[in-house]
């Protein structure tokens, strides 16, 4: 009796949480739902496809910038003192720097040959990296915020952001701006939120601009080399799908990717903010699993691959019903695509879950192996697909790329849950 009240304060605990996370990651959701008309009114299918290049390959350049420290501070929030985690999280910062200015560098030498391959003009390549960097800083901090528990400067850096972003992307079209504005509103509304999200965990300009003792520099650079293709998969994946849509299919091509995309974004906000939330509490959970076993995990767990399914189903019907509404003629042609969007988010969504519970185990290796077999898959799929499928071949890569990563990744939880129940009943024995 006692056993099944904790169960059900722990799942109301995280209904709670994950209800909260969803409210605060929808704020930013909803900006790209409320530019919708506008951007695909003011901009034809190439200039909205730029866009999309544009977030794309700012979303892939996230980890080579920041060497996944995310996830770094998430596996070792809790083994931190909290002076330990400030020296960590400033050298993470200062690493994130010097990585920006290196690829810009990069960039900026071999700008004519990356703007062919990329599909994108070279003059803007630069801001790329540094939009990067800026979202880069961005979730770092969030992350941060969400282990702290500050969920009111979570909330309000959420806010800000979406606010001005609203605001600078609306006054740079009405000015004529085109997609440089949608570019420029963009970088600058996640610059000021950053500059925000900061300060509110205490850290000044003066103490941002010292540079950091050497005792996290190996750790960083170590943990980042070796995890980049699991902290990488979810941008890689997109990347690689908008990408090879350019370069097969035309840069219009992207576009209509990226639109049906934007609808399925909003389901991914909600199934990312159930993550958010469960994260912490099942890191502390595993830390007691040879003594308590596994049974409320895997109850949650069910109860969260059943639930995503009936929320992916719903927003699917959501989505064909305003779709015609918000979306310019011009784009209309990507609304049946939205079937196989959702469903790669799903499995995306219950892939990304497996792989929790290696990362608390820190088998980082592991997950960067199964991560670098699903991209590899979903590109060897996709050039083999979209030529004679279009657009829809490309998704359907990605569908089946991430179904199997969930269940091998299944697999692997499922033999160290059996470790683990045998533990747990040596230690009742």
């Amino acid at each position: 009796m006692i056993r099944k009240a904790f169960t059900l304060n722990a799942k109301k605990f995280l209904a709670v949480q994950s209800l909260f996370y969803a409210f605060a990651n929808s704020i930013e959701a909803l900006v790209p739902f409320l530019l919708a008309p506008i951007l695909t009114r003011m901009l034809d299918p190439t200039g909205y496809g730029i866009w999309v290049l544009f977030i794309t390959y700012a979303t892939f350049l996230r980890p080579v910038v920041g060497l996944t420290t995310q996830d770094a501070i998430r596996m070792r929030f809790y083994d931190f003192s909290q002076k330990q985690l400030d020296q960590f999280t400033h050298t993470a910062l200062f690493v994130m720097l010097a990585m920006a200015a290196f690829v810009s560098a990069v960039t900026f030498v071999f700008g004519e040959l990356l703007a062919s391959a990329t599909k994108f003009p070279q003059a803007w390549l630069v801001a790329v990296v540094v939009a990067a960097f800026l979202y880069e800083v961005f979730y770092t901090v969030l992350t941060l915020q969400q282990f702290h528990n500050r969920r009111r400067a979570f909330l309000a850096t959420q806010v800000i952001q979406a606010v001005l972003s609203m605001t600078f992307i609306v006054g740079f079209l009405m000015a004529g701006w085109d997609w440089r504005g949608v570019v420029l509103g963009r970088m600058m509304s996640m610059g000021i939120a950053t500059l925000f999200s900061l300060h509110s965990l205490g850290f000044t300009f003066s103490s941002l601009f010292q540079i950091p003792e050497r005792s996290f520099y190996r750790n960083i650079a170590s943990f980042g080399v070796v995890y980049w293709p699991a902290g990488a998969v979810v941008m890689a994946m997109a990347t690689a799908d908008k990408v090879i849509a350019a370069h097969y299919l035309g840069v219009e091509a992207s576009a209509m990717y990226g639109v049906a995309a934007l609808f399925a974004s909003a389901f991914w906000m909600v199934n990312y903010s159930f993550v958010m939330a469960w994260t912490p509490w099942l890191f502390r959970k595993l830390k007691v699993a040879a003594e308590d076993g596994l049974q409320e995990v895997i109850s949650v767990s069910v109860l969260y691959f059943i639930l995503a399914a009936i929320a992916a189903v719903s927003f699917y019907f959501f989505a064909v019903l305003f779709a015609p509404i918000l979306l310019g003629e011009a784009f209309h042609s990507a609304i049946p695509l939205l079937q196989y969007v959702m469903i790669a988010i799903v499995l995306q969504g219950y892939f990304m879950h497996n792989m929790k519970f290696l990362h608390f185990s820190k088998r980082i290796e592991l997950m960067s192996l199964c991560s670098a077999l699903t991209v590899g898959l979903n590109i060897w799929l996709s050039i083999l697909w979209a030529p004679g499928m279009g657009i829809r071949g490309i998704m359907l890569a990605t569908v089946v790329s991430f179904g199997a990563a969930f269940l091998i990744s299944g697999a692997l939880i499922v033999t160290q849950y059996v470790n683990l129940r045998k533990g747990a009943k040596s230690v009742v024995g």
